[in-house]
């Protein structure tokens, strides 16, 4: 497993060297950023170049694949132009999942309001249901379990943007989240953790209305 801040300390000249000026910003995002890393996590980089051409990408797969586990190496992508046209309700949680380690990425975020978060916490909640409802009609029952707990996961980053609406604060991590919450809230988080106790003593069946029913009451409410 990669010491992080090292990896980064590590990647930033190559990339330096390869692209000159037109790296204009390196971050970190995910397990790593928020010290939650396993042995099988992601490193998940945020990049942003001048423009990206199609050659662009392939000089950088050679970086990051060269690096110490870097067959892990993901993330974002992009050209300064892009990311300043990008939709802002993706960009949100995006931003507050993400550590500077060259640049500020404030510099290069267009204007994000309240509502754009609102709307983003919706279109998080519709996509999740829809998620959830497909794959208890179509889903092979050796699926679901996996299935439920991926919708878990995914349950955190969204619980992340609908906890800041109602308390004005943005958690650092799964566990400070879960700190403050409780209830259905917290039953779900809990549920998406890589934890060795067993989740809520719920049949499958209780688990999809338990998650169901939360996303519709996030599309209602936010």
């Amino acid at each position: 497993m990669i010491e992080a801040r090292t990896w980064m300390a590590d990647v930033l000249p190559r990339l330096q060297e390869a692209f000159g000026p037109r790296l204009r910003y390196l971050g970190l995002q995910g397990s790593y950023r928020r010290g939650e890393a396993t042995e099988t996590s992601d490193i998940d980089l945020v990049v942003l170049l001048d423009t990206v051409a199609l050659d662009d990408l392939d000089v950088y797969r050679t970086i990051v694949h060269a690096m110490p586990e870097g067959r892990k190496a993901c993330g974002f992508l992009c050209g300064v132009r892009e990311f300043a046209a990008w939709p802002p309700h993706e960009l949100f949680s995006f931003a507050k999942d993400t550590t500077d380690h060259f640049g500020r990425l404030e510099d290069f975020l267009p204007p994000v309001t309240r509502e754009d978060v609102r709307y983003g916490a919706r279109i998080g909640a519709s996509t999740l249901l829809h998620l959830l409802t497909h794959s208890y009609l179509y889903a092979d029952a050796e699926a679901r379990p996996a299935i439920l707990k991926e919708a878990c996961k995914s349950a955190f980053f969204l619980m992340l943007v609908v906890h800041y609406l109602d308390s004005g604060r943005f958690c650092a991590s799964k566990r400070e989240l879960l700190a403050e919450l409780d209830g259905v809230d917290q039953e779900i988080i809990e549920a998406g953790l890589d934890l060795s106790a067993p989740p809520a003593d719920r049949s499958e069946k209780e688990r999809y209305a338990l998650l169901l029913n939360w996303c519709r009451e996030v599309m209602r409410t936010a």
